[in-house]
């Protein structure tokens, strides 16, 4: 299985934000196109990610596994705020299109936080490598 490329996602993620920003209402189909797959292929990275920290999860140490599951499951929160913001984004009109985009970016610039932080490197377990 490959593992996600922390910093190839940001940067797809901070490309995706750009390309999101500068649609205008009249582009909504391509900017919807745009954003539903930047979102499927996050679920892909997140999905990726989960497997890479459950196949290290016995060599974290239990501050990291703390660390590492707080962390995921602000991305997860976050993506599914998101996930209302792409629908809000779907509905927009002439008269809310711009709100609409600056919300759902906002989400997305929380969603990308949260990545890098998941993404942080970690302290290995050292002590008791036995696990007692």
């Amino acid at each position: 299985m490959k593992t996600p490329d922390p910093e190839k996602v940001t940067a797809q993620m901070e490309d995706t934000l750009e390309e999101i920003q500068a649609f205008t209402v009249e582009q909504k189909n391509d900017a919807m196109r745009a954003a539903r797959h930047a979102l499927d292929d996050l679920d892909r990275q997140i999905t990726l990610l989960q497997s890479e920290i459950d196949s290290r999860w016995q060599g974290l140490s239990q501050q990291a596994r703390l660390d590492k599951q707080s962390a995921m499951a602000t991305l997860k929160e976050q993506r599914a705020e998101l996930e209302s913001r792409y629908q809000a984004l779907q509905q927009a009109s002439a008269d809310n299109w711009e709100a609409a985009k600056v919300k759902f970016s906002r989400g997305w610039y929380a969603v990308k936080q949260s990545w890098q932080a998941l993404n942080a490197p970690v302290a290995e377990s050292t002590e008791n490598p036995e696990g007692n």
